[in-house]
């Protein structure tokens, strides 16, 4: 959250210098779209910025992986420490169990949220007549959360039958970094769109919210119902596994 707060207030205060350079030469060339992915008519307002800043497809690994990787490795460390035994000796179900682990990497994203959208409150402080659309920078980070909320199902699914915190945290960052690559590629390439298509950041439209003020209403829906059925799937396989013994 620090960083998201450091970066977004850096962009504020060099605004005035960065406005004289022309973003739109080095943004909307096919390299940069694919490494960000989205192509933008216009880069060079600061709403634009900010959202090429704190909603691009590489911020989206780096957070989606924090989120993803503490989903992952929050049910097998209490495997590794030996913390799950005391757990359920409680009258308290493995469902329930698995819930809040996986809930609590879900609310993890959420204060990631919170964050993200406050640094860029923040961030406008410096700048005269930064014009930030409140609606549609809520809109950009509801969306950004609901891709928080599948990497923190997809990490839920990973720790609910691995017993290794670090592998299943990795495992899950691992996924995360196949759908960026895919989202790369497929953005340098025309034969290779197809591969932009299938993966989870081509649904995730913040930069397009914040900067373009549209969307396609159903694609967050895409990334909710996946993490659902990730999470789900977790639970079926941790209910139905045996249970390491210490």
């Amino acid at each position: 959250m620090f960083y998201a707060v450091f970066v977004a207030a850096i962009v504020g205060i060099l605004y005035p210098s960065l406005q004289q350079i022309n973003f739109n030469a080095y943004v909307t060339s096919t390299a940069a779209s694919g490494l960000l992915g989205v192509h933008l008519s216009n880069a060079n307002t600061f709403q634009a910025l900010m959202a090429l800043e704190m909603y691009s497809s590489l911020y989206a690994l780096i957070w989606g992986g924090i989120v993803a990787y503490i989903g992952g490795a929050a049910l097998p460390a209490t495997f590794e420490n030996g913390t799950l035994d005391l757990a359920l000796a409680r009258p308290i179900s493995r469902t329930r169990y698995y819930l809040e682990m996986w809930l609590s990497a879900a609310l993890g994203g959420l204060i990631l949220s919170i964050g993200t959208a406050a640094a860029v409150g923040i961030s406008s402080l410096f700048v005269k007549n930064a014009n930030i659309d409140w609606t549609w920078l809520i809109i950009a980070q509801l969306i950004e959360f609901a891709f928080m909320f599948m990497a923190s199902g997809i990490g839920a699914l990973f720790g609910s039958f691995m017993n290794s915190s670090r592998a299943a945290g990795g495992a899950a960052i691992g996924i995360l970094a196949l759908f960026y690559l895919m989202n790369t590629l497929g953005g340098l390439s025309n034969t290779l769109s197809w591969m932009q298509k299938i993966q989870p950041l081509y649904f995730t439209q913040s930069i397009q919210a914040l900067a373009e003020h549209s969307i396609t209403g159903w694609y967050p829906l895409v990334l909710v119902i996946t993490g659902l059925l990730c999470g789900l799937v977790g639970l079926v396989i941790f209910n139905r596994r045996d249970l390491p013994t210490t």
